[in-house]
């Protein structure tokens, strides 16, 4: 069944678990591309308007593509592309996360059975987020850092680091890339061994600036328990009851994901355990730690659907918060720094409760339903220095 429109609709051009793309023709015989969102995703608000905001910022980023019409309240909300934007439907169902397919041969393919629900898309990040009032938190967008009160002892992300914990690394940026292939240059992997008197320097330095509890004073962030794995034969004391704590809070699937940063990340929380938040319903386990002034979640899903859904919102974030916090790169494929594991990159921005920016970069691996992201103030967090959050990530991937 065709879409209705004021087109005449030839053939399907490919599709995607939201929607389709079709070959058109106007009342002139002018060809068109028409992207429609279609199926439960139609009837969904949430996805109509993460389908609307895709399109106008989509029309608004240089090098983005400019729709000559469109009817984003029509049962079927569409958007139609001249025939010379090539892969502009493409583009804007892969910016929701949708994992579009062109259909080789022309073919007139009926609608996705009605009973086939589409996984609702969590809550929209620039909506004040639950755990930001002491209530429970929403997997798919943001956590932002607004200042909250610790009733029970739960980290929250409303802390401010006195200082970066991470060190900035100089990456070659990439620009867009129009081809579809890899838009980001792949980060080289850092050394795995480190020389074992500078790790034990850093462990000094670290036991000195560190502290205890979930927050301190007026809500500094935790600092960072250890540095990165080392080849020693032994950690202090200290550094391996961390390293023992956070082993046992990350069994089962999470736990090849959280292996690189055991013995760095502290003041970890289990969502759905006594004391701390609730487990959203679109996650199957949810792990929230520290590392100094950064933020860290890592997070299981029940099935690709929730996974992508969840990554589909970081990359609307990623092509609106250019203007928000200027070097963020374009959304791709990468492999981890230290696993080399190919996975989905996003580098994402927002505004905080406060107003203050929030700078974030989400990865998940390909071989797992599960991701990371880390969060910290662009200015308080990394200065504005993307490379600094690269290399957090590069080190923890």
């Amino acid at each position: 069944m065709q879409p209705e429109g004021p087109y005449r609709f030839t053939e399907v051009l490919g599709e995607c678990q939201v929607g389709r793309a079709w070959a058109a023709l106007d009342g002139q015989d002018r060809a068109l591309t028409v992207a429609v969102l279609d199926g439960a995703a139609a009837g969904d608000q949430r996805w109509r308007e993460a389908f609307t905001n895709a399109a106008n910022v989509l029309a608004q980023t240089p090098g983005g593509h400019r729709y000559v019409n469109s009817d984003f309240a029509a049962g079927q909300p569409w958007v139609a592309y001249p025939s010379e934007e090539d892969g502009a439907a493409e583009r804007l169902f892969r910016s929701l996360g949708m994992d579009y397919q062109r259909i080789p041969t022309a073919e007139m393919l009926p609608p996705p059975p009605a009973a086939d629900p589409v996984s609702p898309p969590p809550q929209l990040p620039w909506v004040p987020q639950p755990w930001a009032m002491a209530a429970q938190p929403i997997s798919g967008a943001p956590m932002s850092p607004a200042a909250v009160a610790a009733t029970s002892g739960i980290p929250a992300t409303s802390a401010v680091s006195a200082s970066p914990a991470v060190g900035s690394a100089p990456v070659a940026t990439d620009p867009l890339d129009p081809s579809g292939g890899r838009r980001i240059a792949p980060v080289q992997p850092a050394p795995k061994r480190r020389d074992w008197i500078s790790i034990v320097g850093a462990l000094v330095l670290t036991l000195v600036a560190g502290t205890a509890g979930f927050f301190l004073g007026a809500g500094r962030e935790k600092e960072a328990a250890t540095p990165a794995p080392s080849a020693s034969p032994s950690l202090p004391p200290y550094e391996a009851t961390q390293l023992a704590i956070n082993k046992a809070k990350f069994e089962g699937e999470l736990a090849p994901l959280v292996e690189p940063w055991l013995t760095r990340i502290g003041g970890c929380t289990v969502y759905g355990q006594p004391g701390a938040p609730k487990l959203p319903t679109d996650e199957k386990g949810h792990v929230f730690c520290h590392y100094g002034g950064a933020w860290l979640h890592f997070t299981l899903y029940p099935g690709q659907k929730q996974k992508d859904t969840a990554r589909a919102y970081r990359q609307q974030l990623n092509l609106a918060g250019g203007s928000l916090a200027p070097g963020l790169r374009e959304a791709g494929a990468m492999k981890g720094g230290v696993t080399g594991k190919p996975g989905s990159y996003v580098e994402y921005a927002f505004e905080g409760e406060d107003g203050r920016a929030i700078c974030g970069v989400w990865w998940d691996p390909d071989d797992m339903q599960g991701a990371f992201y880390i969060e910290t103030l662009c200015k308080d967090g990394v200065d504005g220095d993307w490379d600094a959050l690269r290399d957090l990530w590069q080190r923890g991937s």
